[in-house]
C-alpha cells in the first residue's frame, strides 16, 4: 500500500543531487581567497560524501560523525586565529555550517534550507569583493542557487535547459525592481555591524616606519586610490600624496604622534584648517579599503569633505572610523600653507640620548662648516648624496640596531626612499632643525579613458619635512640619489635604471602594449563602477527626481514612495498569480458574448446552434441573421484556415452589430 509523502519530505532525485554539488563549488570557491584554506579541504570531503549519496547510499550521516565534524571545524577556526567576533570569523562559521549541512541533505526540506543559506552567502561575498568582477561572480552565485531551487522544487525530473530558462527568466524579471530600488530606495544605516578587519587587505602606509619596510609595498601593483581633479592637474613633479606624518623617533623607527593606539587622545571638536597661500587644487578621491584611519591628499591639504574627518595638527587628515571599504571624499590642497599656528616644534627636535653617534658627529661638523646656516646645511647633505656613491634600490641590506642609520650612511649606502629620508631627518634633529617624516605616495598613472590619476601601492614613498624660515618645507632626498624618480613612476624608473627589480606584472604591461591598454581600460571601468555604483547616495537619487519633477517636499517624497510600493505590490501580485488582469476574449467568443448581452444568456450546457435556434423563435425577424452568425462561429471554431481568419472575424462583427431585441 502506497503512503502519501509530503512534498518537503520527499527524497531528492539524482539530477538534483548533481546540481546541488555543482552549486556548492560555485558558492564556496570565491571565499577561499579570503578565508582559511583548509575550508577547501572540507569542501573536498563534502564532495566525497555527495558522491557516495549519488551512488545509492541514501542513509543519513550518523550522529557521531556530525558532532565530530562540527567540533573539528570550530577547533579549526580557533586554530586559524579567528577567535574574536569579526567579519572573517562570522563568515567562516557560516561557510562551515553551509558545508556540513551536506551531511544531512537527502530530502527537499534540507536542500531548500541549504540553498537559502547559499543566497545569504552570495550577498556576504560582496562585502569582500564589491567590484565589477565581484558583481559578476555574485550574479553567477545567484543564478546557481536559483537553478538549484528550481531543481529541488520541480515536480518532474530536472532538465538543464528548462531549469536555465526558468532561472534566467526569474532573475530577468527582477532587474526592473532592482534598478528602481537602487535608484530611489533610501540608504538606511545598519541596525548592527560586525567589525570588518578582513585579513589580507592592503594597508598601504602605516603609522610606524622602519627603514626598509616601504620596499615591500613597492612590489605591489594594486591600486591605493584614484584622483580626479576639477580643473587643470598640477605638474607631475608635485604629485606627492600625503598620508601619515611621522614625528616620534626612538632610534630605529618613526611613529606618528596621533596613531591607532592613542586615538581617544586625538584633538576633539572642530580644528582650524590650514590656510592655503599658494596655488589651489580641488579634487575627488576614491580610496581603497586600507583598514587605516587616514586619508590621502595632494601635499598640502587645506580642507576635506568627508564623514567624521578632520585635518590634524600634524598636517594629515583622518577619519574616526577605519576604511574597511572603498570610500569617496572631496578635498582641496595648496602648494603652500600658513603654519603660523605651529606650536609643537620641540617634539620634532627630540632624539634618543645615544645611538648613531658617528652620524651625529658628522652632521654637527657639516653644520659648523656652513656657519650654522640651516638651509646651507641641508644643501650640503643633499650634495653629499649626489656626489658620493649612494644607491637607490628595492633590495637594500638589512640595517639593524641602535646604529642602523650610521651603518647605512657610512656602510653599504644602498637603500630605498625610507633610508634616505630617515637619515636626513635624523641629521636635521642632530643639529637642532625640527624634522619629521611623511609617508605617502609619489606619482601615479594618468588614465585618459576616465580622466583620473591612479596611485598604486608600488608608488609608496617617504620624504622629509624640515622647519625652515618659519614654515614646513618638503625636502625629498630621493631626488638627490635618483633624480628621475620624481618625474617617473617607480616601475618606469626601474625599467630604465634597474630592470631586474621590476615586478613581474609591470614587466608584462611594459613589454606588451596590448596588456597595457587593457589594464587602462579595466582601471577606468573600475573607477566608473566606484563612482556610479558604490558611491551612489540618497542625494543623487533626489537630484535625479528633482531634475525631472522639480523641487519636492517630504510629503511629496512620502507619496512617491507609497505609490512606488503600491505599484511594486501590484506587479508582484500579477507575477505570482495572486492578481489576474481582465483579458479580451478572442473571436468568435467575443461576438457571442455581445450577442448574449443583447438577447439573453445561454442555458448551462447549451450549444451555440441550439441557442440561436431558440432565439430565432423568440425574435423571428432576426432568424436569418442568427443562422448566418451560427455558421460563421462554427466555421471559426472548427476550421483552422488562418488566411481567411481576419476577414471572417470582420464579417462576424458586422453581422452581430445590428442584432438586438425587437
Amino acid at each position: 500500500m502506497n503512503h502519501y509523502v509530503p512534498p518537503m519530505q520527499r527524497a531528492l532525485m539524482l539530477p538534483t543531487l548533481k546540481v546541488l554539488m555543482l552549486v556548492q563549488w560555485v558558492v564556496v570557491l570565491p571565499f577561499l581567497r579570503y578565508l582559511p584554506v583548509w575550508l577547501g579541504g572540507v569542501l573536498a570531503l563534502v564532495m566525497v560524501w555527495r558522491w557516495r549519496v549519488m551512488h545509492g547510499d541514501m542513509r543519513p550521516a550518523p550522529l557521531w560523525l556530525k558532532v565530530v565534524s562540527v567540533s573539528v571545524g570550530v577547533a579549526g577556526l580557533f586554530a586559524s586565529g579567528l577567535t574574536s567576533y569579526t567579519l572573517d570569523s562570522a563568515v567562516a562559521l557560516c561557510l562551515l555550517g553551509y558545508l556540513l549541512k551536506s551531511l544531512e541533505v537527502l530530502r527537499r526540506r534540507d536542500a531548500i534550507f541549504q540553498i537559502y543559506l547559499g543566497f545569504f552567502l552570495t550577498g556576504v561575498y560582496l562585502l569582500y569583493h564589491y567590484s565589477p568582477l565581484g558583481a559578476l561572480t555574485a550574479i553567477a552565485m545567484l543564478l546557481a542557487n536559483t537553478l538549484a531551487l528550481h531543481a529541488v522544487t520541480a515536480d518532474r525530473s530536472f532538465e538543464w535547459r528548462r531549469g536555465l530558462k526558468y532561472s534566467l527568466g526569474l532573475l530577468g524579471s527582477a532587474i526592473p525592481i532592482m534598478v528602481i530600488g537602487f535608484l530611489f530606495f533610501p540608504r538606511l544605516p545598519p541596525l548592527w555591524t560586525i567589525p570588518n578587519d578582513q585579513r589580507g587587505a592592503k594597508t598601504g602606509m602605516t603609522d610606524e616606519l622602519t627603514p626598509g619596510n616601504v620596499a615591500n609595498l613597492a612590489r605591489d601593483n594594486s591600486p591605493a586610490f584614484r584622483v580626479r581633479f576639477d580643473g587643470e592637474r598640477p605638474p607631475r613633479s608635485q604629485w606627492y600624496w600625503r598620508g601619515s606624518t611621522l614625528g616620534a623617533f626612538d632610534g630605529q623607527s618613526w611613529r606618528a604622534f596621533y596613531n591607532e593606539q592613542n586615538r581617544r587622545q586625538w584633538p576633539r571638536g572642530r580644528l582650524p584648517e590650514p590656510t592655503g597661500v599658494g596655488d589651489r587644487y580641488d579634487y575627488t578621491v576614491i580610496i581603497e579599503a586600507s583598514q587605516q584611519h587616514w586619508l590621502y591628499f595632494l601635499d598640502w591639504p587645506t580642507s576635506v569633505q568627508a564623514d567624521n574627518a578632520r585635518i590634524l595638527p600634524d598636517g594629515r587628515a583622518a577619519r574616526q572610523e577605519s576604511l574597511n571599504q572603498a570610500y569617496r571624499y572631496r578635498a582641496s590642497s595648496s602648494t603652500r600653507v600658513d603654519w603660523s599656528g605651529e606650536n609643537a616644534l620641540d617634539w620634532y627636535r627630540a632624539l634618543p640620548n645615544s645611538g648613531n653617534d658617528r652620524l651625529r658627529a658628522w652632521a654637527r661638523q657639516r653644520y659648523d662648516a656652513v656657519g650654522g646656516d640651516e638651509t646651507a646645511f641641508v644643501d650640503a647633505v643633499l650634495d653629499t648624496i649626489r656626489s658620493e656613491p649612494f644607491f637607490y634600490t628595492l633590495q637594500p641590506p638589512l640595517y639593524q640596531g641602535n646604529n642602523s642609520i650610521s651603518d647605512f650612511w657610512f656602510g653599504d649606502r644602498r637603500g630605498f626612499c625610507s633610508h634616505y629620508a630617515s637619515a636626513l631627518g635624523f641629521m636635521a634633529r642632530a643639529v637642532g632643525i625640527p624634522s619629521r617624516l611623511v609617508g605617502g605616495y609619489l606619482g601615479g598613472v594618468y588614465n585618459p579613458n576616465g580622466d583620473f590619476v591612479q596611485v598604486r601601492q608600488m608608488e609608496a614613498h617617504v620624504w622629509v619635512e624640515l622647519w625652515l624660515n618659519d614654515r614646513w618645507v618638503r625636502v625629498d632626498p630621493t631626488a638627490a640619489v635618483a633624480p628621475n624618480r620624481v618625474e617617473l613612476n617607480l616601475d618606469d624608473w626601474l625599467g630604465e635604471e634597474n630592470p631586474s627589480e621590476l615586478p613581474m606584472g609591470s614587466r608584462v604591461r611594459r613589454g606588451l602594449s596590448m596588456f597595457n591598454q587593457a589594464g587602462l581600460w579595466w582601471d577606468s571601468m573600475q573607477y566608473q563602477w566606484q563612482v556610479l555604483v558604490l558611491n551612489y547616495q540618497d542625494d543623487s537619487a533626489m537630484g535625479l527626481v528633482e531634475s525631472h519633477l522639480g523641487r519636492i517636499n517630504p510629503w511629496q517624497a512620502a507619496g512617491f514612495m507609497a505609490a512606488f510600493l503600491v505599484v511594486l505590490g501590484v506587479i508582484m501580485a500579477w507575477l505570482t498569480g495572486l492578481l489576474r488582469l481582465p483579458r479580451r476574449l478572442p473571436e468568435p467568443w467575443a461576438s457571442l458574448r455581445r450577442l448574449e448581452k443583447r438577447l439573453g444568456e445561454r442555458e448551462p450546457g447549451e450549444t451555440v446552434r441550439h441557442y440561436t435556434r431558440r432565439k430565432a423563435q423568440e425574435y423571428p425577424d432576426q432568424a436569418e441573421a442568427l443562422m448566418s452568425v451560427t455558421t460563421l462561429i462554427e466555421n471559426m471554431a472548427y476550421n483552422q484556415d488562418q488566411h481567411s481568419k481576419k476577414s471572417t472575424e470582420t464579417r462576424l462583427r458586422h453581422l452581430v452589430q445590428p442584432i438586438k431585441k425587437t
